[in-house]
């Protein structure tokens, strides 16, 4: 009789073991993590850079047409592609890995806030190199947003230093170079993507990377999206501006775009798109993958933060400078808002999906 009790007890166990395993298993393998990359991949990442760079090749032909004819509304067609140019930024650079890194694509583009005397003492020298670590802040977007918005009070005075100025002509060299330069870092990250090209997007697909070790796409893209959240979304954008890090001493000077004057829509566009990575878009997404390993309680609390953020967000008014200068607390409760989306996903989320971090923290947080 004991000896059957034995027996049966092991057999019990042998069942429930072999069911919890089973429920791991399906935990770890029901959800189609190929198919959520593929999405990532396919219609998010590789769209992204492509529309980047149909931005950069409009903002050239702008500029030449700019060159060609020197007049307001030239002018005024110009700064329009330029914002269309940072709005498509605002797509990729949450996806600063792989070709993007290599090339330090962010570090090249959107450096700020702008060294304006380095610029200045550039145009007027004309001796300058474009892609040194020392010309990041008198080149890419900021320096573009300068010239083209900073360098007058009106549009006819901004006008003025392309056409009359000792420099103007300098001063459009500069302009010109500056969004070749732009132009061939975009080409490039674009290229090295597509499967006509480098054919990363097959590497970032290939069954071999689709774990959630270190050096997995999941992994490379979490920590990529995590960490553009934290540093330069969260901080950059709306923290380090309004003194969040500098002992609550507002940088207004230090905003993304303060020349023209459309920083809290750049910061908005850039949460968007937070959000919609979150999502995948119109298909698998993170979020599908919490659900999936029973947590979706989590996943709808990283939505309905995000969706605080962003509403704290949108509230503000641009500019953003004058924001911070004059009333500067809803700046900081749009921070507090934002970095309750930084605990769920650097911690919480990572933890359910198995991912490490891999970028070291820089304020404790």
């Amino acid at each position: 009789m004991l000896q059957f009790n034995k027996l049966s007890l092991l057999l019990i166990l042998a069942i429930f073991v072999g069911a919890c395993s089973s429920t791991n298993s399906d935990n770890e393998t029901n959800f189609d993590r190929a198919a959520m990359l593929e999405n990532y991949g396919n219609n998010i990442i590789v769209p992204a850079f492509e529309d980047m760079q149909e931005a950069t090749n409009e903002l050239k032909t702008a500029a030449q047409n700019f060159e060609t004819e020197r007049t307001v509304q030239q002018l005024e067609n110009l700064q329009n592609q330029l914002k269309q140019t940072r709005l498509a930024w605002q797509e990729v650079s949450p996806f600063q890995f792989g070709p993007a890194e290599s090339i330090l694509l962010r570090a090249s583009l959107n450096t700020y806030p702008v060294d304006t005397d380095k610029v200045q003492n550039n145009v007027s020298s004309g001796d300058y190199s474009f892609g040194t670590i020392d010309s990041r802040d008198a080149t890419g977007l900021p320096s573009l947003g300068y010239l083209l918005h900073g360098v007058g009070e009106t549009q006819e005075e901004i006008l003025t230093m392309y056409t009359a100025d000792v420099d103007a002509e300098n001063r459009m060299t500069y302009l010109l170079g500056n969004i070749n330069f732009i132009k061939e870092k975009v080409d490039t990250a674009t290229e090295e993507w597509q499967s006509s090209g480098g054919d990363y997007i097959g590497m970032f697909l290939s069954e071999e990377n689709a774990g959630t070790d270190v050096g997995s796409s999941l992994g490379m893209l979490i920590n990529s999206y995590v960490k553009h959240y934290e540093r330069f979304l969260r901080d950059g954008k709306i923290g380090i501006p309004a003194g969040v890090r500098s002992a609550e001493t507002p940088r207004p000077l230090a905003v993304e775009a303060y020349y023209a004057g459309y920083s809290v829509e750049l910061a908005s566009a850039n949460l968007q798109q937070v959000g919609r990575i979150f999502t995948g878009g119109d298909s698998r997404g993170l979020d599908d993958n919490l659900e999936e390993l029973g947590t979706e309680d989590l996943s709808n609390e990283i939505q309905t933060q995000i969706d605080e953020a962003q509403s704290s967000l949108d509230g503000l008014n641009d500019p953003l400078s004058q924001q911070i200068e004059e009333n500067n607390d809803p700046v900081l409760t749009t921070y507090q808002e934002m970095q309750q989306v930084v605990d769920l996903l650097k911690a919480d989320m990572t933890s359910i999906l198995g991912i490490t971090i891999t970028f070291q923290d820089t304020d404790g947080d």
